[in-house]
């Protein structure tokens, strides 16, 4: 065998090391499905066009592709009317195709007009301005309470639907 032969097989041997070594690089390091990306502090505002705004903030979220999952959730929106609504969670996940956030463990929305709405699970559609609240719902404004299995909010903290077992407790002065 001529070193020209031995040549050129260590040749071929390097190139297919290097070809494989590439191929698996770029699957592993490149792959979007498994990254996961921490972020410190995440905050999203917008102020739309039609003078709404909008704010949510955590004290942590992890990055997966179009979702992000949040931790000790805080936001506040302002509605066409002026009105402001506040909330918090102890987590959330917020997917920004959709724009839609899902909300998990101790919900509590609240105005500044004595509204506060309570449950285990929320849904908050920002496009559509809807919140879907699910078990253990549970509206308080000042001393009346109205308890639902499921709650939907539109127009603007003015269109209330309740479902399920409805109960209410109106205490009149």
């Amino acid at each position: 065998m001529t070193v020209f032969d031995m040549l050129i097989k260590n040749i071929a041997k390097l190139s297919f090391f290097f070809l494989l070594i590439s191929i698996l690089f770029q699957t592993n390091l490149f792959s979007n499905e498994n990254i996961e990306i921490e972020i410190d502090r995440p905050k999203f505002s917008e102020k739309g066009l039609d003078n709404r705004l909008y704010e949510i903030k955590a004290e942590k979220g992890i990055q997966r592709e179009d979702n992000l999952e949040l931790f000790i959730v805080e936001g506040k929106l302002r509605t066409d009317s002026g009105v402001w609504i506040y909330l918090n969670a102890k987590k959330g996940n917020f997917d920004q195709v959709k724009n839609l956030i899902e909300l998990n463990g101790e919900i509590n929305f609240y105005t500044d007009e004595e509204d506060r709405f309570q449950s285990d699970n929320a849904f908050f559609s920002i496009n559509d301005d809807i919140i879907e609240f699910n078990n253990n719902v549970k509206h308080i404004r000042g001393t009346n309470i109205i308890t639902a299995n499921e709650s939907k909010i539109s127009g603007n903290f003015n269109h209330i639907v309740y479902k399920g077992n409805v109960s209410t407790s109106y205490i009149i002065d």
